[in-house]
């Protein structure tokens, strides 16, 4: 047991976890883009869509077996390395996904699947939270406001992935990012279960994006939602060990819910501005649409890499924020947290506009976003 516990040995092991997932995946993904397209099973493009050809959307199947392999190999020699509930609710996730993406289901029984996944994992897998860790000035919160509390902070964040999933690349670097953060935490704390179970998401994950990155297939809804549950379980349990570790400890965070939110700022925001939108405008606030901050950029005459690149560097300078912000309250850092990314998102869409109005404008030509903000330095100077 020493050896498990040794910092060392539990870093090869897990580089050893990103590894086989990685091969796993990298083997799998070939083979559901040859079944696809064999069986002509495709993403079909429409008015909605950013693609223009017939493209796989499997790739949660290949990101979910790597994962699962992985952890059964591993749990050989550590048996606590396999939850039951986390897998059992994990694959309800991934079957109701995968059924989606054959033939479309509709939003309330995709929410009753999700709702059905947090109560196993809340009831066999203790996956919940006792605390709201000050957040609203809410400490310590009894069994009956717990479940409620759990259910919807999973389907939220179940959801954040699901809608992001929008181009080329985002859902999955995104996951890289909040499975890469919560999972080096776990293993600075020693959990080395949970540590495993990240990492062998990201292995999963990077070699799908290896082959996502060139509109060769997409993950689906059986990868995004997948991917969304185990972010939110990975949250939780971050939430309620961090609670358990004395204010002295090296790795306790002052901040966690502060933390937490920055890390998944994204996805968060993202689909929180998305919904206020559509209940504003009337609508139900599941009802697909091209407003989402991604399709802002793509508009722009960005690439998808492109703009990967700025939703995610933007996460990560989020989440570096969060963390030399440590010891200050939460509520007053995700109020302003919440600030900055509305204004960003303000000047986003007037460039946006004016990206639009200038492409629209007779005799001039549809410049890249970049461009544009050239010119009108120019014109300023």
């Amino acid at each position: 047991m020493l050896l498990f516990y040794n910092p060392l040995a539990m870093m090869i092991k897990l580089f050893c976890c990103i590894l086989f997932a990685f091969a796993v995946s990298l083997a799998l993904v070939p083979e559901i883009i040859k079944v696809a397209h064999s069986y002509q099973i495709h993403d079909l493009p429409n008015e909605r869509k950013i693609h223009s050809q017939r493209i796989p959307r499997f790739g949660g199947l290949a990101i979910f077996m790597s994962l699962i392999i992985t952890m059964l190999l591993w749990s050989f020699w550590h048996r606590e390395l396999f939850s039951l509930p986390i897998v059992t609710a994990t694959t309800g996730i991934v079957i109701v996904g995968f059924r989606d993406d054959f033939l479309p289901l509709r939003a309330s029984i995709k929410l009753l699947a999700q709702i059905a996944g947090a109560l196993i994992v809340i009831f066999f897998g203790d996956v919940r939270l006792n605390s709201l860790h000050g957040l609203l000035g809410v400490g310590e919160i009894p069994i009956y406001i717990s479940y409620p509390v759990s259910i919807f902070t999973i389907v939220v964040i179940t959801n954040a992935f699901n809608l992001i999933d929008g181009i080329n690349g985002l859902a999955g670097t995104i996951a890289v990012l909040v499975f890469g953060g919560y999972g080096y935490w776990f293993y600075l704390n020693n959990d080395m279960a949970t540590a495993a179970l990240c990492f062998s998401l990201i292995g999963g994950v990077l070699a799908f994006l290896l082959f996502n990155y060139r509109s060769k297939i997409f993950m689906g809804d059986s990868g995004s939602l997948q991917l969304g549950f185990l972010a939110s379980v990975a949250t939780i349990k971050f939430l309620s060990d961090n609670a358990t570790l004395p204010p002295s400890a090296p790795h306790h965070l002052e901040s966690p819910v502060m933390f937490a939110s920055c890390l998944l700022s994204y996805p968060l925001f993202d689909t929180i501005r998305a919904f206020t939108q559509r209940v504003a405008a009337g609508i139900s606030p599941f009802t697909p649409d091209r407003n989402h901050i991604h399709h802002l950029l793509i508009d722009m005459q960005l690439p998808h890499v492109v703009a990967t690149i700025i939703i995610v560097a933007t996460n990560i300078i989020f989440t570096i924020a969060s963390l030399l912000l440590q010891g200050y309250d939460d509520n007053i850092l995700i109020i302003g947290g919440i600030s900055v990314a509305v204004l960003l998102t303000y000047i986003l869409q007037q460039l946006h506009y004016q990206v639009k109005r200038n492409a629209a404008a007779p005799k001039t030509s549809q410049a890249p976003a970049i461009k544009l903000l050239q010119n009108n330095f120019q014109e300023r100077a």
